[in-house]
């Protein structure tokens, strides 16, 4: 999705780690049907969570990749001061997933897709541009 330079005043910026962690999940192709990569991102430090690939994106699945990623130690570290997760979907999981955020400070906050991929594309074009460079490397050797 693009943001127009116009649509990033609608959004706030991020003014310290974990400020706002976008959470979401995007299918892949696999030889054994899709996979579901699990990701969140901090939008202060353009840092990506890989959380894990699963076989489907039922709620216990998003359920158990939101409990990996509070147990992660270079996401905790830098939880004292609270952190927002934010998601694109799944609302019908609110109170599961606020009740999962509350003992560590997590607030929840649904919004449109835009804000999430506001958060995250700057980490993601980032990456793709390592992939890029690392694939046409492998193709010159």
């Amino acid at each position: 999705m693009i943001i127009f330079g116009s649509m990033k005043s609608l959004f706030p910026k991020a003014n310290r780690q974990l400020e706002y962690v976008a959470f979401s999940n995007f299918q892949v192709p696999t030889m054994e049907g899709p996979g579901y990569v699990f990701v969140a991102v901090d939008a202060f430090r353009e840092y990506a969570f890989g959380l894990g690939v699963e076989r489907d994106e039922s709620p216990t699945t998003i359920l158990k990749n939101i409990y990996f990623l509070l147990e992660r130690p270079d996401f905790v570290q830098h939880i004292d001061k609270g952190f927002t997760l934010v998601m694109g979907e799944h609302e019908n999981l609110a109170d599961r997933i606020a009740a999962i955020l509350k003992p560590v400070k997590g607030k929840l906050l649904f919004s449109k897709r835009e804000f999430n991929s506001y958060l995250s594309n700057p980490c993601f074009e980032k990456f793709s541009g390592f992939v890029v460079k690392r694939v046409n490397f492998l193709i010159l050797c």
